[in-house]
């Protein structure tokens, strides 16, 4: 009757007893059933870049472990490809203990490239390595992705002539670089306000020498 095991493993005993016409290896074969690995898939995604995501993985097991069908581990691969299936951007091999299989969900964490104009969809495969046609299979869409902006706004130079040491306005700051100079240089002079008068973080980037110590 073409049916497959996804069907099958939906079915109560008595159902597969009657497709079989054999009723009373119904709860035979259910039990059989529920050992076939079966996993559901779940994603999060986190752009880090506009050409990295960070993709976190979650793994949660729906079949019934048995030590004496699965003994003490079953390996895994784990890919992701694109809507094409030309290029895989991402793959590497998973352990599933019976110890991960007790904690019910499991996240596996990494990165994976994204391209502008930017694809509909990803496609997530987790595939057994020990077990026959034992897959799981996630379509990751990108229809409500938002990426950072392509180049972060520079702070605007505001036209400033240079500050004097008076600035300050502690005579015991000004009498520190009193002989030294007079005026704060250019640099000194922008970032002075925000530095000076505020708790505000700032990032400055300027060359060896500038004056930024």
């Amino acid at each position: 009757k073409n049916l497959s095991v996804p069907k099958l493993q939906d079915m109560s005993p008595a159902e597969i007893g009657s497709i079989l016409r054999h009723p009373s290896v119904g709860h035979t074969v259910k039990r059989a059933l529920d050992t076939i690995p079966t996993l559901e898939l779940g994603v999060t995604l986190h752009p880090l870049t506009r050409s990295v995501l960070q993709l976190n993985l979650t793994i949660v097991p729906l079949f019934t472990w048995d030590s004496r069908v699965h003994h003490g581990a079953l390996r895994w691969w784990i890919w992701v490809e694109d809507q094409s299936n030309e290029h895989i951007y991402h793959s590497e091999a998973w352990l599933m203990t019976r110890k991960v299989y007790d904690s019910g969900a499991h996240t596996i964490t990494f990165s994976i490239p994204i391209f502008e104009p930017m694809p509909p969809q990803y496609y997530v495969r987790v595939i057994s390595d020990d077990w026959i046609d034992a897959e799981a299979f996630l379509e990751v869409s990108f229809h409500n992705l938002i990426l950072p902006e392509r180049h972060p706004p520079h702070t605007q130079l505001l036209d400033l002539d240079p500050l004097p040491l008076q600035a300050l306005r502690n005579r015991a700051y000004e009498s520190l670089y009193e002989g030294k100079f007079t005026h704060f240089n250019p640099i000194q002079t922008q970032a002075f306000h925000t530095l000076y008068h505020t708790d505000k973080n700032v990032l400055l980037g300027a060359p060896t020498g500038s004056g930024k110590t």
